[in-house]
C-alpha cells in the first residue's frame, strides 16, 4: 500500500528547514539578453526586432546574461563569440 503524501498549507513552515539567506550578490548582467543564431551571428536583445532580422533563420536562441550555467556553456562552445560579447560589455 502506498503512503499518501501530506500536503501542508502554505502558511505552515517546515521546522526542519533553516532560514535561508542570499549568499551572493545578484548577477549585474541579469536581464541583459543576447540573441544568438546557430551560425554565430548575434545581437543584443534590445536591438532585436524580427522584421529587421527577417533574412536570418528563425531558430535563434535568446540568452539571459544572468543565466550563468547557460553563459558558461556558451563560453565553452564558442570562445570567440564570448570575447566579442565581453568587448561590447566593456
Amino acid at each position: 500500500m502506498k503512503a499518501k503524501a501530506r500536503i501542508f498549507p502554505a502558511s505552515r513552515r517546515c521546522s526542519m528547514c533553516p532560514e535561508t539567506t542570499q549568499i551572493a550578490e545578484p548577477n549585474p548582467n541579469a536581464g541583459i539578453t543576447l540573441v544568438l543564431w546557430p551560425d554565430g551571428t548575434w545581437c543584443w536583445g534590445d536591438d532585436f526586432r524580427e522584421e529587421d532580422w527577417g533574412f536570418m533563420s528563425d531558430d535563434y536562441e535568446v540568452i539571459d546574461m544572468g543565466d550563468m550555467p547557460r553563459v558558461e556553456r556558451l563560453a565553452r562552445e564558442d570562445a570567440q563569440l564570448c570575447a566579442d560579447v565581453l568587448e561590447e560589455l566593456r
